[in-house]
């Protein structure tokens, strides 16, 4: 029984199926892709006036198996790296801390020790992620709210000012990089309050008698290699890593150090007195040359030689360590255990501004990049409130011998009161 508003079916017979394929010379697309025509299944059902010959190709007898698409469910795709969700934020901060530490280092031309202390100061944070989270520190601690805690918990702990700034310092350095290199979205530490910086005058300053005291001392020992590197501390201020990595090709006749690797990477000329460079040229002919197959322009000035009994002696290059510990050494020997490298640096500073009173040479010697850092040598013993009291000298005197009689029962009436301990780092 034919059902109403469909086609009657023909009487003659009619021509095979036809199906659509894809090697159909007929209706050809771009590229050769055969077109599959639009028909509207409600019209060519209903309508009796579309032929019966298309009304059939809506039903093909047989398909091709690849024209259908499997009714297969969507899978899951999970890809590595940053295409994945969450990856980039969980990724163990260690890896980044060392590819940042290289980047200091061989890219940016930081010195060994500057990135020591770069890594040093992010070990810390690395040290406080692993306490407060029981694992590994990743990117997505580096939050304000987190850095902000581990603030507070070095200022629970007591750490002063400065270093508590070069550690949020060379944190926010570390993350300035990370969002440089799309790991991190935004410096969480831009909006941070920073430690006030400041202005402090050094707290130990020799005097020029100390200072000739440790060559002294390096001398009676008959230690050439002492005798060489306090004769550089004492005559130009320069830092104890800038001492330890001295080579020949630095040594400039007469005149000084040329092109000597400083604080920053950066390379600068320091003078040295004549009779210090004559001594240094001897120390090399006869020190360095007997214990070196060739002296080479890359070959180190100063070498330091320890060992054992059961693995023997070896000789290494100095480094700032060992000038560090060559110092309290001889402090010790000299009375003066307290003494630093830095603190020759600070007594060479003053001697020159009491000398020559002039801050921008004392700048150029020590290499400072900013006048501001020079100054604060200006605060200690500053010349001119010296001056401005000199009127004071005269009647200060005067009064003195007016009652010089009655000073000692003065101080016999005061014999309780105990005596000042004299600073002996002036």
């Amino acid at each position: 029984m034919r059902q109403e508003g469909w086609p009657a079916a023909p009487s003659e017979a009619q021509p095979p199926l036809r199906c659509w394929r894809s090697d159909a010379s007929t209706d050809r697309g771009v590229g050769g892709v055969a077109r599959r025509p639009r028909y509207s299944k409600r019209r060519t059902m209903t309508d009796p006036s579309v032929p019966t010959d298309e009304a059939t190709e809506l039903f093909p007898s047989s398909l091709d198996g690849w024209i259908v698409p499997p009714h297969t469910a969507a899978r899951r795709s999970r890809s590595c790296g940053r295409d994945r969700k969450g990856a980039v934020m969980t990724r163990p901060l260690v890896e980044l801390v060392e590819q940042f530490c290289q980047y200091q280092l061989k890219q940016r031309g930081k010195t060994e020790g500057g990135v020591q202390t770069y890594r040093w100061n992010l070990e810390q944070f690395l040290l406080f992620g692993r306490a407060r989270f029981g694992r590994v520190a990743r990117v997505s601690d580096l939050s304000k709210g987190v850095i902000q805690d581990w603030m507070d918990d070095m200022a629970a702990r007591d750490l002063t000012l400065g270093t508590i700034r070069s550690r949020q310092s060379t944190l926010s350095s570390f993350c300035s990089w990370l969002v440089k290199r799309e790991l991190l979205p935004a410096n969480p530490i831009a909006g941070m309050d920073r430690p006030p910086h400041r202005i402090e005058p050094p707290k130990q300053v020799p005097t020029p008698a100390l200072m000739d005291a440790l060559i002294e001392a390096a001398r009676k020992r008959q230690r050439p290699r002492d005798v060489a590197i306090f004769l550089i501390l004492r005559f130009s201020g320069m830092r104890r890593e800038s001492v330890a990595t001295l080579q020949a090709r630095h040594l400039d006749a007469l005149w000084g150090l040329r092109r000597v690797r400083v604080k920053g990477g950066k390379t600068r000329d320091i003078p040295l007195p004549e009779p210090v460079m004559r001594y240094l040229h001897a120390y090399v002919e006869q020190v360095v040359r007997p214990s070196v197959p060739t002296v080479a322009p890359e070959t180190p000035l100063f070498w330091s030689v320890w060992g054992r009994r059961s693995i023997g002696k070896h000789r290494a290059p100095m480094t700032g360590k060992n000038i560090w510990r060559l110092c309290k050494l001889y402090g010790r020997m000299i009375g003066y255990p307290m003494l630093k490298p830095h603190d020759l640096r600070h007594g060479v500073a003053m001697e020159v501004l009491e000398r020559r009173h002039d801050l921008e040479q004392v700048r150029a010697l020590l290499g400072h990049a900013r006048i501001d850092t020079t100054q604060i040598y200006t605060m200690i013993r500053p010349a001119q409130l010296k001056q401005a009291v000199s009127f004071y000298e005269e009647p200060a005197r005067q009064m003195l011998e007016s009652f010089r009689s009655e000073e000692e029962s003065m101080f016999e009436e005061h014999s309780h009161v105990p005596q000042t301990r004299s600073l002996k780092l002036q």
